[in-house]
């Protein structure tokens, strides 16, 4: 089960970044997840909701913005859909990666919105010159380094607040 836990947590990584394509993944020769072309919504609809009834993600809002370091799109969860447990992603020019210091620039909005002990799920990807990011600090590849780090922090921080306050009813 862990072994399965580890190749699926892999296989999101992959499947996520590429919604335009069709995947399937069998496990002891049962199909576990089938996921059809669609768009990035849909796949994170199809991955970690209801595809028939769209309850995952009627709790997001998009996040979108373009400058010239970065360019940034995807979903936060609203506010009151923040629970214990998060699903987490940020991409980076079609790369997975791990970030505790752009993790709190997506944190940060939510500090007086959200109660202790809830977390908001994040799906975040962007797009900046391959010659600005380092892949190599880790030899999983995950934790990676960006030229302007500070810059983009500030960038994502303020496109989240701005799309939550955009969709605060």
């Amino acid at each position: 089960q862990t072994e399965l836990r580890n190749l699926l947590t892999e296989f999101y990584h992959i499947v996520l970044v590429y919604p335009k394509e069709n995947f399937t993944i069998v496990h002891n020769d049962e199909i576990i997840l089938e996921l059809p072309s669609g768009t990035e919504k849909q796949r994170i609809e199809a991955i970690f909701g209801n595809p028939k009834r769209n309850v995952y993600t009627s709790a997001f809002v998009e996040v979108n913005t373009e400058t010239e370091l970065v360019s940034i799109r995807g979903f936060v969860v609203k506010p009151e859909n923040a629970t214990r447990k998060a699903e987490q992603y940020f991409f980076v020019n079609g790369r997975f990666f791990k970030s505790p210091y752009l993790h709190n620039a997506v944190m940060k909005p939510y500090e007086t919105l959200i109660p202790d002990g809830v977390t908001p799920s994040y799906f975040i990807y962007m797009e900046v010159d391959p010659q600005t990011v380092d892949v190599n600090i880790h030899p999983t590849k995950t934790e990676i380094k960006f030229e302007n780090d500070s810059v983009l922090f500030q960038i994502l921080y303020a496109c989240i607040k701005e799309s939550l306050g955009k969709n605060s009813f």
